[in-house]
């Protein structure tokens, strides 16, 4: 326990350096609102497209064909239990318009990719990350379509933007469906292109963090840990979801499969969000916040969750 604690204290520690970072260049003028934006483009087209990828072009093993589907049902089954809880933690928290698709996304996505893969590593070892990375072709899939949707539906300006087909054709969803067939044909470890794809993509996890910080940096120093109805939805993120997955999930799965499902749904807020804010105009202040409550809280729900996941 005392180990787990440490490895995911060290990371967190990590995170947190990068936000301050994004925070202090906002405050003394070295990023500002049309930088952000351009970088948050920059990262939606290229380096995440990279780094999804690379998620399977630069593993050197995959799960079997029948393990997969097994993870990619879980996933599925994760996500269709997320959306109505986001939809009903919104309307009984009163959330006015213009944050709805804000609250959501916090609540549905989480970062299961820039700290769930380094955390998972710490608690189970490096051979469960495999595990995220096929559980993460649905959270790419959803959040880079659905999500975005969430996010342009409802945002800050109270402008309902009308999204079509050619909307989801983006660089994050053409890479993550190529991703998909890759997995189930089995194609992984490809010299060259994998590492290439690889380095890329390490650009994505700081960029992002940076842009957290610097959206933080908006708010008043008195405002940055939210209001109490964000609060509340932090903590039905990051302890009331994940428990209803363990005790959903227990009867299919077990053993780290089930550890690793668990603290993936007990991650916090994915950091994309900022950025989909950004593209979209929705409300990056209260996204920063969520993403910044929920970070601080992983420092000990993620570490207690795991514990209790692997002694039951």
């Amino acid at each position: 326990m005392l180990s787990q604690f440490s490895s995911i204290f060290t990371q967190m520690v990590a995170l947190f350096a990068a936000i301050g970072v994004g925070y202090i260049c906002k405050k003394t003028g070295v990023m500002d609102a049309d930088f952000d934006k351009k970088l948050s483009g920059l990262v939606l087209s290229a380096t995440l497209p990279a780094l999804i990828l690379a998620s399977v072009l630069n593993v050197d093993s995959l799960p079997d064909p029948v393990l997969m589907g097994q993870i990619i049902g879980l996933s599925v089954l994760s996500y269709a239990l997320f959306i109505p809880i986001a939809y009903l933690v919104t309307y009984a928290l009163r959330i006015p318009d213009g944050r709805r698709g804000v609250y959501r996304f916090m609540l549905i996505f989480g970062n299961t990719g820039f700290i769930g893969y380094p955390v998972l590593s710490a608690i189970f070892g490096p051979q469960t990350v495999v595990y995220a990375v096929v559980y993460n072709i649905v959270f790419n899939l959803l959040s880079f379509t659905f999500g975005a949707w969430l996010i342009a539906s409802d945002n800050e300006y109270g402008v309902k933007v009308r999204m079509s087909w050619r909307d989801f054709v983006t660089p994050c969803n053409i890479a993550t469906l190529a991703t998909m067939a890759l997995a189930f044909c089995g194609v992984h470890a490809v010299p060259v292109v994998g590492p290439a794809l690889s380095t890329i993509g390490s650009f994505t996890t700081p960029a992002t963090l940076l842009i957290v910080g610097s959206s933080l940096a908006n708010l008043p120093a008195a405002k940055l840990m939210g209001t109490p109805r964000l609060w509340i939805a932090c903590l039905v993120r990051m302890v009331a979801t994940p428990l209803l997955i363990f005790a959903v999930m227990r009867p299919l799965a077990g053993g780290a499969l089930l550890g690793v499902v668990v603290v993936l749904a007990a991650m916090p807020v994915a950091t994309n969000g900022t950025m989909f804010c950004y593209q979209y105009g929705g409300d990056a202040k209260t996204m920063a916040q969520g993403t910044f409550i929920t970070t601080i809280l992983a420092l000990v729900t993620i570490p207690l969750l795991a514990t209790f996941s692997a002694v039951l």
